[in-house]
């Protein structure tokens, strides 16, 4: 029997740390995050526990959303929910300086903080991060994994905000409605990324 269709489910609280390992691997080619994390070795080794401890609280609160096998997740914040907590700034310290190192990482965590400066003000649900085990790109786990919150959006009528460090994900998150509202400058070497805004359907 062929397979049946990518479903997403709710992430268990428990399961943070695994999450946590899939986006670090997921990421591990991404612009954005070669740029903060330059060193390979130190990012394949520490990133997975760095996200771990990022998204850790939102998947405690029933904001994330994974499939069968743990092999990608997507992680929100709440509407006005979204802001780093100094609690929380001080947990992820340790594992976010042992993926990025010491040399300049003031420059390249400066400039991800300095990202909430840009978030818009208005009410929405923010889509953090989301990512997917690498062997299961193209498979549809990017697709199952926003449809749930999307339609809890739509039913609720609140718009949803992201910012996108790959350009070819651009068209991706517009077949669901997302449009570039800005294009972010984190500051001199560093990557572009954008801002993308979804109005409820």
């Amino acid at each position: 029997m062929p397979p049946g269709p990518i479903v997403a489910r709710p992430a268990l609280p428990r399961e943070w740390r695994e999450l946590g390992r899939v986006l670090g691997e997921a990421f591990d080619d991404d612009p954005v995050w070669t740029w903060v994390c330059p060193d390979p070795v130190r990012r394949r080794r520490h990133l997975g526990n760095a996200f771990a401890h990022v998204i850790r609280d939102r998947v405690r609160c029933g904001w994330a959303w994974t499939v069968e096998g743990a092999d990608g997740a997507a992680v929100w914040a709440a509407p006005n929910r979204w802001r780093t907590r100094p609690v929380h700034a001080a947990r992820m310290a340790l594992p976010m300086l042992r993926a990025t190192g010491l040399r300049g990482v003031g420059e390249r965590l400066g400039a991800l903080a300095r990202l909430e400066k840009r978030h818009p003000a208005t009410p929405h649900w923010y889509l953090e991060v989301i990512g997917s085990d690498p062997a299961m790109r193209g498979k549809g786990v990017g697709t199952a994994l926003m449809q749930p919150m999307l339609e809890r959006c739509d039913a609720e009528g609140m718009p949803a905000y992201l910012e996108s460090s790959k350009e070819e994900n651009l068209a991706f998150y517009g077949r669901f409605g997302f449009e570039v509202t800005e294009d972010l400058d984190l500051g001199p070497g560093a990557p572009p990324m954008w801002a993308m805004w979804r109005e409820p359907r």
